[in-house]
């Protein structure tokens, strides 16, 4: 707002200087003449009779006859001056030649040579405007700027008003529901960057909202089977020939029960990922091997249960900078990913990249991941082929976290074949930089 105002400040001095450039030099070009012709004419029966008093005086006696003969009985000023005093220009030698006399200070001074030697000359001081006559003409040269002024402002806020018009249309259909509307604003337009800025606003909003009911048709549809499994399972228990088998009952009751809290603790941390606050997202030098090793700890069980070892491979760097809650929920669940489908064997590592920063690598001796699908992997409760479907566990939002906790730290992640002969995750970062 202050740049607008600014601008509208620097428009508004450029405008007067430029009016008032403008109607002093066009005045000028069209007044002057005839006001130079007027004066010329209204001074000629002057100089005429001052001629004939002082010519036939000898220039010694000259300014004693001034003084006492002429000055008592005539009402403006006049002084002899000396040739040296004077030193016409060529204009004023060829008004000389064409008037008889020339005329100085915006025509308030007249100059008339006097024959003799030495040579003198007689200069008449004509009396100024009064007051009131500066007063107007000063008003009319101010009321004049003024209206060029404002017609130069208006010439520039017409294209301001037209784009701030095209930006209310655009904001009026954007709150009818028309997402894709964007404003096009010329790239010299005096508010280019708010339309710049409405664009990258609509992108985000956009985004937001079919992302919003994009997880709102898969949440609902997620829901629906642990749901129809304990309104199942509620129907068993209300059966009298289901007794012998109720602790078994209860028991998937009881795991479907974890299955809709483990979905609703990954969608509120899906959630707070998609904006974290300014604070969450400061780098911090961690350990390399205790975080790592924390992570690992973490799914030890999991591991354990499923037969698979997980190794941390050897070239790691001793520190390596990283937000420790952020980054370590994604740790935890590419590893909780690869266990879930390894056959024996997780790799876990971490390297520079040469270009600058970290990757974190993750690879699984499982089934793999098709090529085809290795880019929707990251989108929310994506479904693949029955060699690494859902079926296998999870909510279908770890890798979805992963994604976005790459995007918090200006960093990325990809999926492709790893050595082992699996699936390897790839999460790069910058080092020493903030994230967003």
């Amino acid at each position: 707002m202050l740049k607008f105002i600014l601008r509208v400040f620097v428009v508004a001095v450029i405008s007067f200087a430029v009016a008032y450039q403008i109607v002093n030099r066009g005045l000028g070009y069209l007044v002057e003449p005839m006001v130079e012709d007027l004066a010329v004419r209204t001074m000629r029966g002057q100089v005429y009779a001052l001629h004939k008093d002082l010519d036939p005086v000898a220039p010694a006696d000259r300014a004693t006859f001034l003084l006492q003969q002429v000055l008592p009985h005539y009402g403006l000023e006049l002084r002899l001056l000396a040739d040296a005093q004077v030193q016409p220009t060529e204009n004023e030698f060829r008004q000389i030649d064409t008037a008889g006399f020339l005329m100085r200070d915006d025509f308030e001074t007249v100059v008339m040579p006097l024959p003799g030697e030495p040579r003198q000359w007689l200069e008449v001081k004509l009396p100024g405007d009064d007051p009131m006559d500066k007063a107007l003409t000063w008003g009319a040269w101010i009321v004049l700027s003024l209206l060029l002024t404002a017609t130069l402002l208006l010439l520039w806020a017409l294209p301001v008003w037209r784009d701030m018009d095209a930006l209310r249309n655009a904001a009026l259909r954007m709150g009818q529901g028309d997402l894709g509307i964007r404003v096009r604003l010329s790239r010299i337009a005096g508010i280019r960057h708010i339309g710049e800025t409405f664009n990258q606003m609509a992108s985000r909003i956009s985004a937001l909202i079919e992302n919003q009911r994009s997880m709102t048709n898969a949440v609902s549809h997620e829901l629906r089977t642990p749901l129809a499994r304990l309104s199942f399972e509620l129907d068993l228990l209300a059966r009298e020939e289901a007794a012998p088998k109720r602790g078994l009952i209860i028991q998937d009751m009881h795991a479907d029960i974890e299955e809709l809290q483990g979905m609703v603790a990954e969608l509120l941390v899906y959630a707070r990922l998609e904006r974290p606050a300014e604070e969450s997202v400061k780098l911090e030098t961690v350990d390399t091997l205790d975080w790592l090793k924390e992570a690992l700890a973490l799914v030890a069980f999991q591991a354990e249960a499923r037969n698979v070892q997980c190794h941390i491979q050897e070239g790691y760097p001793d520190h390596i900078d990283l937000h420790p809650r952020y980054m370590s929920r994604a740790l935890l669940n590419l590893v909780q990913n690869a266990v879930r489908y390894a056959d024996g064997h997780v790799h876990v590592s971490v390297t520079g990249c040469p270009e600058g920063g970290f990757q974190l690598i993750v690879d699984d001796d499982g089934p793999g991941i098709p090529a085809a699908e290795r880019e929707n992997i990251f989108e929310p409760f994506i479904r693949l082929d029955d060699s690494r479907d859902r079926g296998t566990g999870g909510a279908g939002l770890g890798l979805a976290i992963v994604k976005r906790v790459a995007a918090s730290h200006n960093g990325s992640i990809e999926a492709c074949a790893s050595p082992l002969g699996g699936a390897r995750f790839v999460l790069r970062w910058p080092a020493g930089t903030k994230a967003h």
